[in-house]
């Protein structure tokens, strides 16, 4: 399945018009991937997720990597299985505590098989309009380039006694054609800083 924070029927909504369905599943799953890139979480399900840890010495936290913690299955530490709340304790922000001890020092030592992440209806509402903005930006500019038939930079056409004129090319970001502008806003990655690790 493709892993996309937001549908097509969002982006129709939000640009208020009908959309070409393929073009805006692809500004989709670009802006869904401009946003794990910029938050480093897949931040969808995934269900018994398998992670290895190399402990440093007198370790006694472990940071699981991706967030939210739904549920941890499993932590076996240099082979032998642990045992939830005698050996180890999920903390808050996905912190694996190890109880009255250190991991276990090495590389590869602690191996935690977790669920993680946010099923598809649950999807918190501020991902879901930062995917949205950034796909409409991305569907837009491909409607752009589309009608300027690929050639960045024009800045205006006229009909009669048919005229163009250009910005000048790789000065900014908006003139550098449909893939030279950023995915996210800065306002967006604000909004998104929460899942930011």
């Amino acid at each position: 399945m493709t892993i996309q924070f937001c549908r097509i029927t969002d982006l129709a909504d939000f640009l208020q018009i009908d959309v070409d369905e393929p073009a805006a599943a692809r500004a989709i799953t670009e802006a869904t991937a401009a946003i794990q890139n910029y938050c480093h979480q897949l931040l969808w399900r995934v269900t018994n997720d398998a992670y290895t840890f190399d402990v440093e010495t007198a370790q006694a936290k472990l940071f699981l990597p991706e967030l939210p913690v739904i549920s941890v299955l499993s932590v076996v530490e240099d082979g032998t299985a642990l045992t939830v709340t005698t050996d180890y304790k999920l903390g808050r922000n996905g912190i694996l505590h190890r109880v009255d001890d250190y991991w276990l020092e090495g590389i590869g030592t602690v191996v935690v098989t977790y669920t993680h992440g946010y099923e598809e209806d649950d999807i918190p509402e501020d991902i879901v309009a930062v995917c949205t903005s950034a796909a409409s930006r991305r569907y837009q500019a491909g409607l752009l380039s589309a009608d300027s038939l690929g050639v960045p930079g024009v800045a205006s056409k006229s009909l009669g006694d048919y005229s163009v004129s250009f910005h000048p090319v790789g000065g900014s970001e908006g003139t550098m054609g449909a893939s030279g502008a950023r995915l996210l806003l800065l306002s967006e990655k604000e909004m998104l800083d929460r899942y930011h690790l």
